[in-house]
């Protein structure tokens, strides 16, 4: 896998925007141009470097067993922090067949630290949800909600491309909306980054929650080294569990240079927590957005919208939470309809779980339990069914499994990138 080309100019399709375009050529496959697109203000901080195209090609010359060629120089400190994460790869999904960036086989011109960065600013991704709610609420001095302050904030980078398609305007528009309301009660500056990294048939697409997704998030931070000291990646699940996800406190990190600083944050705190003092954030009361299935609006009716709305029913913030999500559909008796998936799914159900036994909130943990004890009977069988659906002749017949398994339950539903496959 080679990057053949770098181009870096005016957008073609987003005024006051500039691009770079990375031209990759796979040893086997077509050649790809994979782009970002910055605010104008930003252009000058564009990375001219190997090293965002170093952490954008990894994942996929593991998963296709290819070397990695460049033209450009990458920093040793990231050259040497990559190693690490292939080896990390390597031993939760041993598919990937790496043992680290000497078995990829990495050539590049030059491996040499970079320059001292030139300003003090660092900043933090911003998605509109619990995550990026509470790494942000804990680094602005004098928060409304009374916060202990952990450090600063100084900008707000959203990603367009990577939850929703870079090529759903429509879909994406009412959250650009959102975001910017919210930045804006957080006195924050706020640019909205665009890339098409997810909309191509790779690694990138089929293993986004997995594998990439705090690749992706770090591949965007590296495009932008020149101008940020520290950037802030919101956790997704507390350090406690160690279980094996594409955003991890092991893994994020070592896609830090010796200019710009990674930092997985949060991770001591469990969702619950999160939950409760992201509720007590103003910012958060209007513009909280943690649905799956939807972009413009929480739906209230998916199983993370449910989750997230039982545990702020426990907490006692629904009237704080009125106006992110239809509590009128919401019902204490359709809590044991979720549908509960594996490992990852049930840190979360647990937690809330305690919660809900701590508060004495015994009528939601009754639905709790029956929802777990009904997930857990059909699991195995919504596991073949996936199986199933990925097989050219057998989907339709595991489409049909999982359907007949899943009626009446409270599941989880995703924004769907064009033409993507089945696997989030």
């Amino acid at each position: 896998m080679r990057l053949l080309d770098l181009i870096i100019g005016a957008s073609p399709r987003t005024p006051g925007y500039a691009r770079a375009t990375g031209v990759i050529a796979p040893d086997q496959g077509q050649e790809m141009r994979i782009w970002v697109d910055v605010p104008e203000e930003m252009a000058a901080d564009l990375s001219d470097n190997g090293n965002p195209w170093l952490a954008a090609m990894l994942p996929m010359a593991a998963a296709a067993h290819e070397d990695i060629q460049l033209s450009l120089p990458v920093d040793a400190l990231l050259l040497e922090n990559l190693r690490g994460v292939s080896r990390i790869w390597a031993g939760w999904y041993p598919e990937l067949d790496v043992v680290g960036l000497d078995a990829v086989g990495l050539d590049c011109a030059s491996c040499a630290a970079a320059a001292p960065p030139p300003p003090d600013r660092t900043a933090a991704f911003f998605s509109g949800g619990i995550d990026s709610y509470y790494t942000i609420a804990r680094r602005l001095p004098g928060n409304d909600a009374g916060l202990p302050v952990v450090g600063r904030v100084d900008e707000l980078l959203s990603v367009w491309g990577f939850d929703v398609s870079v090529n759903d305007q429509a879909g994406f528009a009412p959250m650009a909306q959102l975001l910017e309301s919210a930045a804006e009660q957080i006195q924050r500056s706020h640019a909205i980054i665009h890339t098409n990294l997810r909309d191509n048939r790779t690694v990138w697409q089929r293993r986004w929650g997995p594998l990439t997704n705090g690749a992706g998030l770090s591949f965007v931070a590296l495009m932008l080294e020149k101008r940020y000291r520290q950037v802030f990646l919101g956790s997704s699940y507390p350090n406690y569990t160690g279980v094996p996800w594409g955003s991890h406190p092991l893994v994020d990190p070592l896609f830090s240079t010796s200019a710009m600083q990674i930092v997985h944050d949060g991770a001591s705190s469990t969702r619950v927590a999160k939950t409760d003092l992201v509720a007590r954030f103003l910012p958060a009361q209007s513009a909280l957005h943690v649905c799956q299935a939807m972009a413009e609006s929480n739906c209230s009716e998916c199983e993370k919208c449910y989750r997230t709305m039982i545990t702020i029913d426990i907490l006692g913030h629904r009237q704080a939470m009125a106006q992110v999500f239809d509590w009128s559909r919401y019902d204490v008796a359709a809590i044991k309809n979720l549908s509960i998936g594996g490992v990852r799914d049930g840190i979360f159900y647990d937690e809330i779980i305690a919660a809900a036994r701590a508060a004495g909130r015994h009528d939601v943990l009754r639905g709790l339990l029956r929802a777990r004890a009904r997930s857990r009977l059909l699991y195995p069988a919504l596991q073949i069914s996936d199986w199933l659906m990925k097989m050219p002749f057998l989907w339709r017949a595991g489409s049909a499994l999982k359907k007949i398994m899943q009626h009446g339950t409270i599941r989880q539903d995703y924004i769907e990138h064009p033409n993507a496959p089945s696997e989030h």
